[in-house]
């Protein structure tokens, strides 16, 4: 019985996992756990600590990637801080009407940023937008091929 319960947390922490490499929180961890609940649920022989040591390494890689994605797509267009910040709400928000809004959400979060806080002009602002958007969708890529990664990784070698 504990078996169906372990297993059935774990298909639910992997699909929030996966939603999570797409909106702004740490999906990496929940896929962590979800291999946690299904290794236990699995029962003996336990992995051994070299490879959950991977299966971190993974999950840092993946929360670096994704910071460099998008301070690397603000910076390239000109973008400020504040642009990189205005895509999180952006991205909230637009979950909210998927699947355009996460196109648009993070452009006009990163764009009213830019034009509220930083008090640029339209043209300046607009580049930076889709500057952080590119950056961000850059991000969620990378987010979503090291959860992959770590998916394949324990199914391979973890079961």
């Amino acid at each position: 019985m504990w078996d169906i319960i372990l297993y059935t947390v774990a298909v639910i922490l992997c699909a929030v996992g996966l939603v999570g490499c797409v909106l702004p929180f740490p999906g990496h961890l929940f896929v962590l756990g979800a291999c946690v609940c299904a290794s236990i649920a699995h029962g003996e022989p336990h992995p051994a600590w070299w490879m959950w040591a991977i299966m971190a390494v993974l999950v840092a890689l993946g929360m670096t990637v994704d910071t460099l994605c998008s301070m690397a797509g603000a910076k390239k267009f000109g973008g400020t801080k504040a642009a990189m910040f205005g895509v999180i709400p952006g991205v909230i928000v637009g979950a909210f009407f998927a699947p355009i809004g996460l196109f648009v959400g993070p452009f006009l979060g990163a764009f009213l940023a830019e034009v509220i806080i930083m008090r640029r002009e339209l043209g300046k602002s607009t580049v930076s937008g889709v500057g952080a958007t590119l950056g961000y969708i850059a991000g969620a890529l990378s987010r979503s091929a090291v959860a992959i990664v770590m998916l394949l990784f324990y199914f391979i070698f973890m079961w």
